[in-house]
């Protein structure tokens, strides 16, 4: 039992790390196909990952020393199938003229291992039937492959590390286990009435992508972010040097304006970040008729207002605040009371822009430009209902 908890406590360190190496995958993912974010998704993803982690765990943790493997490659395979059973009734002493004695058998290794490995994949055959929306035969299947899985994986001496295998194949284990997940499809069918079903939750995705979040915006403007990092090491180098331009911080605002309005000129609308969120820049009285030259003026209008916001505000007070400081007209004291309450001031005014964003207000730099940003997710179960009807 010791060595089950340890393992878990191991999953759980390790755990974090892959959450965050998953999450920006995840996060594109989500916003490609769905347009938001919801909580319950994310708890069940999550989960499933962690769930995964554990298991893996408790079947290669703990883990020999090179001197004990040597001792451990003695392990033989077993290859009866069913030996479980009489492995249960060998240790087992039961008297039918004495109740009392069948409680024995919760002391027995042998039941307790085939409860373990029942209980093991459980999990894993109510998230494919409740989440992934699996049939039995695929649940049957996954179950043991993912049984196999972690035999091989023990079998082979964790991929070959060791010199040899340093735990039982065991066939016994991969019935339980393939058990394990039919007894979880069975679960999942049972409480299916009491929870929200994966069409219900895709469908509350797609009505929340309507509403753009600030995580979508950040995670657009992160994506914008990254591409014009890119343009401006690969390609606006070469624009500059053949203008005969030498780098400077206006040249290299113009080149980051520019890049972003021609982007969303050429592509219609999308950035990268953009394209990658489901998110439409868009004037807001656009129509056909719309020249691309007025297009490129109120996108240009955007960005430059958007980048004067994030950089003036902060900028400005600054500047005034270091003029008086070298005029000597305010001692270090008053330098230094100054800075803080500009940085107070600073973060008054970013949570006054998120607040906006929350309840979905035009911001400055939009009304600037009289441009608006919209969602372009679409409702794929709407697409499968019509095609459904076709057929």
């Amino acid at each position: 039992m010791h060595s089950y908890i340890d393992a878990i406590q191991q999953a759980s360190v390790i755990f974090p790390t892959i959450a965050v190496v998953f999450s920006v995958p995840y996060l594109i993912y989500n916003y490609k196909k769905y347009g938001s974010i919801m909580s319950l998704r994310v708890w069940i993803i999550y989960s499933f990952i962690l769930y995964l982690l554990c298991t893996y765990c408790l079947v290669i943790l703990p883990l020999p020393s090179a001197e004990k493997a040597q001792s451990l490659h003695g392990y033989h395979m077993q290859l009866n199938p069913l030996n479980f059973i009489f492995d249960i009734i060998k240790h087992t002493h039961i008297n039918f003229q004495d109740p009392k004695t069948f409680l024995t058998i919760f002391n027995n290794w042998a039941f307790l291992a085939t409860i373990f490995n029942i209980f093991m994949t459980l999990p894993f055959g109510f998230y494919l039937r409740y989440y992934f929306r699996n049939n039995f035969k695929q649940v049957v299947v996954k179950s043991f492959l993912l049984s196999l899985f972690f035999e091989l994986t023990q079998l082979s001496g964790l991929y070959f590390i060791y010199a040899g295998n340093y735990r039982l194949f065991d066939v016994d284990d991969l019935i339980t286990n393939t058990l394990g997940g039919v007894l979880g499809f069975t679960l999942a069918n049972l409480l299916a009435k009491f929870l929200p079903t994966r069409e219900e939750i895709d469908l509350k995705s797609y009505d929340r992508s309507k509403k753009i979040s600030f995580l979508r915006r950040l995670v657009a403007l992160v994506f914008d972010a990254v591409g014009t990092v890119a343009f401006l090491l690969i390609i606006a180098p070469v624009i500059l040097k053949f203008l005969r331009i030498y780098f400077s911080l206006l040249s290299t605002l113009i080149s980051v304006l520019l890049y972003l309005t021609l982007s969303t000129v050429i592509f219609r609308g999308y950035t990268f970040g953009f394209f990658m969120t489901n998110l439409k820049v868009k004037m807001v009285n656009e129509n056909a008729s719309t020249s691309v030259f007025n297009k490129a003026l109120h996108y240009f209008i955007r960005y430059a207002a958007f980048f004067l916001q994030f950089a003036l505000v902060p900028a400005i007070p600054y500047f005034l605040i270091q003029i008086l400081r070298f005029s000597d007209l305010i001692d270090d004291d008053a330098t230094a009371a100054l800075v803080i309450a500009h940085i107070i001031s600073c973060f008054i005014y970013f949570l006054v822009l998120s607040i906006f964003i929350a309840i979905r207000k035009p911001l400055f730099y939009e009304k600037i430009s009289k441009t608006e940003l919209i969602s372009t997710a679409k409702n794929h179960l709407d697409t499968k209902t019509e095609e459904e009807k076709v057929d």
